[in-house]
């Protein structure tokens, strides 16, 4: 009795540890790193409340309703706005607790399926992984969506197996709950929802269908009010936003974005580690399948469980994939579900007995290498999405006169710009209405409270002083569009003001314009 006690002391002792370190992982250099656009929009958007929100994403527009997103982590995010504060480090804090949380649920979830030694190493990839960490340390919904997919995917199997009537039902309900949780976070988790469901049809349990339904039943239940705002959200969508139909390259991009970092990192270091994560997902895959077609020569007592694994791994990427040769709808950080199973699946690999314990050993210095150079870029990124919005705010604040206005040529600095100095006065050249990054509707800007411009006349109006801030890269995407407004814009600045001096920040380019002619067209 005393040595079992003693087992379960080392490993809660282990566990607490393993959670300082992902913890550690995720709050390095958590507020020096800009929010970007998705980020500030998640906190303007939040900060005002659930009323706001509800009209600023159902309210119909052409095309659709104004936004595509529930509102649950929104609204948690509020919540904990109101109790930590506003700041960078604050917001990104709920994340971070999300994320360390998910890896204590990798713990339980792998020991469910598997066993205690494939948990702890899954537990460990799952809190190195600078994937994970990376969506551990941003103001947005999917470190919670990746904590209710492991919540979810362990009523399901505890479900599945409990042999209890009680608790059998009782389990069906928490699942159908925690399914609608998930929906309510990010609708793409339909997609491993489907996978999940799907193992019953491929395992062939059907005296489990009653308490499915019953799951589903709840689910749906719970999310049949935004069931009915769904069309409206696919619609736009479908009409107008910025997502392309993916190729078949889409798979070896998702396979370096799971084991290395969803950045665009220079080309030729993002070669060499796709190289070694191909050839790592290459050799575990041919392993595995050795495996199988030699079982009669050793017993592989965890084989189910690693399948089911590379089951929930695999195929919401592949329904996400040709769904989106229909509608596009393939974005890598909502397949973070899947990524996580393919941590368990790469847990069991090297922990369980597929591989041979010297191979195993020998495999995750590969693993650790991809982690090591998405951390780092992780860590250290300082160009879009996340250029240096807060550094740039601070120089205007420190030269700002009275009359001064920043103009933005688009939104994506506008947002970020705007949480790091709401008391600047502030505006920006809205995006081609229909195009696909004509994705910030006017219910979207009424509920912000900061209205696009149609053209840079109209922003600059009464203007004494205008610095205007623009990407580095948009002449040349404007160029290749065949879009003349950022041409035109230009013009006119330059007609009517003086250029007094150009900065460059990263990729972000600040220019002050002052000495205003006094006779000016204002309209567009």
């Amino acid at each position: 009795m005393g040595s079992i006690s003693h087992l379960r002391f080392r490993r809660w002792r282990g566990l607490v540890l393993l959670l300082l370190v992902a913890l550690a992982l995720r709050l390095i250099n958590l507020d020096e790193r800009p929010l970007w656009y998705d980020e500030a929009f998640a906190v303007l958007f939040a900060e005002k409340g659930l009323d706001a929100m509800l009209y600023g994403t159902l309210t119909p527009v052409a095309g659709g309703a104004a936004d595509i997103h529930p509102l649950l982590y929104y609204t948690t995010l509020n919540g904990w706005m109101g109790v930590i504060g506003k700041s960078a480090f604050a917001v990104r804090l709920w994340s971070v607790f999300l994320g360390v949380l998910t890896v204590a649920a990798m713990f339980t979830l792998a020991r469910k399926l598997i066993n205690v030694r494939v948990a702890w190493a899954a537990a460990i990839i799952a809190a190195l992984a600078a994937f994970h960490v990376q969506y551990s340390q941003e103001t947005r919904m999917y470190a919670l969506l990746g904590l209710l997919t492991l919540l979810t995917t362990y009523t399901f199997l505890k479900a599945s197996t409990d042999r209890y009537p009680s608790s059998y039902w009782r389990y069906w309900i928490i699942f159908g709950v925690l399914a609608a949780l998930m929906m309510y976070t990010q609708q793409l988790a339909a997609f491993y929802l489907i996978a999940i469901v799907g193992l019953l049809v491929v395992k062939r349990r059907w005296q489990l269908i009653p308490g499915l339904k019953v799951g589903i039943g709840v689910a749906l239940l719970i999310y049949s009010p935004w069931l009915l705002q769904l069309p409206g959200q696919l619609a736009k969508v479908g009409s107008y936003y910025w997502i392309e139909k993916p190729n078949i390259a889409a798979f070896l991009r998702t396979t370096f974005s799971f084991l290395v970092v969803n950045l665009d990192i220079p080309r030729q270091t993002f070669v060499w580690t796709l190289s070694i994560a191909v050839f790592l997902v290459t050799l575990l895959g041919a392993f595995l399948l050795f495996r199988l077609m030699n079982r009669h020569k050793g017993k592989l007592a965890t084989l189910s469980g690693g399948l089911t694994a590379l089951w929930l791994a695999v195929i919401p990427v592949l329904l996400m994939w040709l769904v989106s040769q229909v509608r596009p709808v393939y974005l890598e950080r909502a397949l973070l579900p899947s990524a996580l199973l393919l941590y368990l699946f790469i847990g069991w690999m090297l922990a369980g007995e597929v591989f041979p314990r010297v191979l195993s050993r020998l495999l995750v210095i590969p693993l650790c290498i991809l982690f090591s150079v998405g951390l780092y870029f992780q860590y250290t990124w300082s160009t879009f999405p996340n250029s240096p919005f807060n550094a740039v705010t601070q120089h205007i604040e420190s030269q700002w006169q009275s009359g001064d206005i920043i103009i933005h040529q688009n939104k994506l600095s506008a947002l970020p710009m705007i949480f790091y100095g709401s008391e600047l006065t502030q505006t920006y050249i809205g995006d081609p209405p229909g195009s696909p990054q004509d994705t910030l509707a006017l219910p979207t800007q009424e509920t912000l409270g900061w209205l696009a411009n149609e053209c840079v006349q109209e922003a600059a109006h009464g203007a004494t002083r205008i610095w205007w801030i623009e990407f580095e890269r948009v002449a040349t995407q404007a160029e290749a569009a065949g879009r003349s407004e950022y041409g035109q814009a230009l013009e006119w600045l330059n007609s009517y003001f003086t250029a007094i001096e150009t900065m460059t920040f990263n990729d972000l380019i600040l220019t002050l314009y002052a000495n205003p002619l006094p006779e000016r067209p204002s309209g567009c």
